[in-house]
């Protein structure tokens, strides 16, 4: 059993507190694979019935078949070494680490839905705010760059028409690190309210949040928050990587 096939499914139905020891099992696999519940439990500071918990809503059938799972799923999966030269410098080790981990739970699975929604005749329309809506520039100039009929609406009134435009079979793809952007969330319910099948794909942080609800394909990074001068400048690298792979799998190989 992979273990990020596994979770995936179950992943929206953890509280706050289950969100955490996610977070923690997947940045600290090599070490939770071997961990005993109560010591899982002491540095997530929670209960141990908490713990046992959290593996059942992951669909286990306790700590016993959570703890195999990451076992086989860390010596199955190709490791990520982080350069030698990074040891010593914390952070730039749990930057690495946040990336290696929001490309290994984007799986095959999350993939393929994504490119079925998205089918050669669909538009896809990119929106972000802020430092997000540059990534969504980036994503429209993949996906046009594939031959895709792709827009990205600057302003907030392109936005809005851009969302009467919407028609069934199109996908719209909302990058926000926060999930908690007014403009984003507005858009979505409208979207929601007018086209009832609409295909709402999200990059967000991996805490619940708003924007992540309502969506159809919901795809998580781990970041750390950063706030410098009031404006949020956490990292959006792990971003990126997610829209170029979900880009790369459109990619037909030449005949």
């Amino acid at each position: 059993m992979d273990f990020f096939e596994q979770v995936n499914k179950h992943v929206r139905e953890l509280n706050a507190s289950e969100r955490k020891i996610f977070e923690y099992v997947v940045r600290n696999i090599d070490e939770v694979k071997g961990m005993q519940i109560r010591t899982l439990a002491a540095r997530c500071f929670v209960s141990t019935t908490t713990v046992m918990r959290f593996t059942r809503k992951l669909g286990f059938s306790g700590y016993r078949e959570f703890s195999e799972a990451l076992r086989l799923s860390y010596h199955t999966s190709q490791q990520a070494e982080l350069p030698s030269v990074l040891w010593k410098q914390s952070y730039s080790e749990e930057y690495l680490k946040n990336i290696i981990e929001s490309v290994r739970v984007l799986t095959p699975t999350k993939i393929e839905r994504f490119k079925q929604a998205l089918s050669p005749d669909a538009s896809i329309y990119c929106f972000g705010t802020g430092l997000d809506q540059e990534l969504a520039h980036f994503a429209y100039h993949l996906f046009t760059s594939l031959g895709y009929r792709a827009s990205c609406p600057l302003e907030r009134f392109e936005a809005k028409a851009a969302v009467e435009r919407f028609r069934e079979g199109d996908v719209a793809l909302l990058i926000s690190m926060s999930g908690e952007d007014a403009v984003m969330i507005e858009l979505a319910e409208r979207m929601q309210a007018l086209h009832r099948n609409a295909i709402i794909a999200t990059i967000t942080h991996s805490a619940n949040n708003t924007l992540q609800s309502l969506s159809s394909i919901d795809f998580y990074v781990f970041a750390e928050h950063i706030v410098y001068g009031g404006e949020d400048l956490s990292p959006r690298v792990s971003m990126m990587a997610l829209v170029e792979l979900l880009t790369y799998s459109l990619m037909k190989p030449s005949k």
